[in-house]
């Protein structure tokens, strides 16, 4: 396994990466997450991972530079046939991504989903996909 600073937590279940951060990124060097970034996409590139669950129940908050650094994770996600999840989200969290257009909003095509729970995350992906074809 790829190494990621000890600020994010990852672990394979199955087809899918679950990335839970430990802490809030108001304030980050660019190079701390360029480092957790690279570790996460290393494991993309080491094995079988399809789709990507990033837990938010340790952070409460986050800034353009980590939105930046779960934007490039779900391309690569996608281009492997795959989907992102977002789970544990608070109501913040959730107001921040709505307002950038990211998660469900209403009359927008979402970025990401969501999901209450870490288990219901997992079940979402592990259904038959059902893709958008408009």
């Amino acid at each position: 396994m790829a190494h990621v600073p000890n600020d994010f937590e990852c672990v394979k279940q199955g087809d899918i990466l679950i990335v839970t951060p430990f802490r809030d990124f108001k304030s980050v060097q660019e190079s701390e997450l360029r480092d957790a970034y690279n570790g996460i996409y290393r494991q993309f590139m080491e094995s079988s991972v399809r789709n990507l669950i990033i837990d938010f129940s340790h952070v409460n908050y986050f800034g353009s530079t980590f939105v930046g650094m779960m934007i490039r994770l779900t391309n690569k996600t996608r281009s492997v046939g795959g989907e992102t999840v977002l789970c544990c989200t608070n109501d913040d969290i959730c107001t921040l991504l709505q307002r950038l257009m990211l998660l469900e909003h209403p009359g927008t095509k979402f970025f990401w989903r969501g999901s209450d729970t870490r288990e219901a995350a997992v079940q979402l992906l592990q259904q038959p996909a059902v893709r958008d074809t408009r």
